[in-house]
């Protein structure tokens, strides 16, 4: 099962309303049946396997990953994971009724791997496009498509460092679910609002975000709670935000993915 990572719209810790973009950067994940090693499953894996073995009755299964994305990134790794994973075994054993990013928000919730289940960037990865969620109910609000002529800009950084103070961020609960309703009629300047104001209250560089601005990036930010930034452009007015952006490291130019998905049942 092929997922994608993404970047971010509104971070939904201060509020419980997300929104996530799906960007061309994959995640492929492959299952076979056979013996696990627990020292090769991170929480999350082991979470989900265990799920479908007390539920479902299903066989030990070897999982392997194959990423673009780095982990601990804020660029969605956790969420392609865990609902690639999801989908693999569901269509493997012919399971009906499962709503892999529903599922996955609640698993990652037990796995501790997310303070809100990261619903909105289970469904972007998922499904493509632009997903809008309040993920303290397992709502979808709204999937929509990315303006189809844009690049992303992403200073790619793994390993993240910084804890998240949770209190600090629901201090501002109300001025994120204003940018949220902004985000629904005006993505890219939700986004750019999101991404300086997460960048602020966790305490990152404005530097990267300051620099891709002023040499003509739609919007800019710390995509999820970081470390890695992003910049969006027209396509093909890459050029100048890239120069900028090389100085602080390596930038990966992605593509916006369309939005594929009908419903939320289990793809062929």
């Amino acid at each position: 099962m092929q997922t994608y990572g993404g970047v971010s719209i509104i971070n939904a810790l201060p509020s419980w309303y997300g929104s996530s973009m799906a960007v061309n950067l994959k995640v492929k994940v492959e299952i076979k049946e056979g013996k696990r090693d627990y020292s090769k499953e991170s929480d999350l894996i082991r979470v989900i396997i265990d799920y479908f073995k007390e539920k479902y009755s299903i066989p030990d299964i070897v999982v392997d990953i194959e990423s673009e994305l780095p982990q601990k990134s804020g660029l969605k790794s956790s969420s392609a994971v865990s609902v690639a994973l999801i989908a693999e075994i569901a269509k493997r054993y012919n399971l009906r009724n499962i709503n892999p990013p529903v599922l996955s928000a609640i698993l990652s919730l037990k796995a501790g791997v997310s303070y809100t289940g990261a619903l909105d960037d289970a469904t972007a990865s998922y499904c493509g496009g632009i997903a809008f969620t309040y993920n303290k109910m397992f709502r979808i609000v709204k999937l929509d498509n990315p303006e189809d002529d844009l690049s992303v800009l992403i200073l790619a950084r793994g390993g993240r460092q910084k804890s998240v103070n949770l209190n600090e961020l629901r201090k501002y609960n109300h001025v994120f679910e204003e940018i949220f309703r902004i985000a629904l009629k005006d993505s890219l300047t939700a986004m750019k609002i999101n991404g300086i104001l997460i960048a602020n209250i966790l305490g990152y560089p404005l530097d990267p975000i300051e620099i891709a601005l002023k040499n003509g990036a739609l919007a800019a930010g710390i995509s999820g709670n970081g470390p890695s930034y992003f910049a969006v452009s027209r396509y093909g007015e890459e050029g100048p935000i890239y120069e900028s952006l090389k100085r602080f490291g390596d930038v990966i130019i992605a593509r916006p993915v369309s939005l594929d998905c009908k419903d939320l049942s289990i793809r062929d």
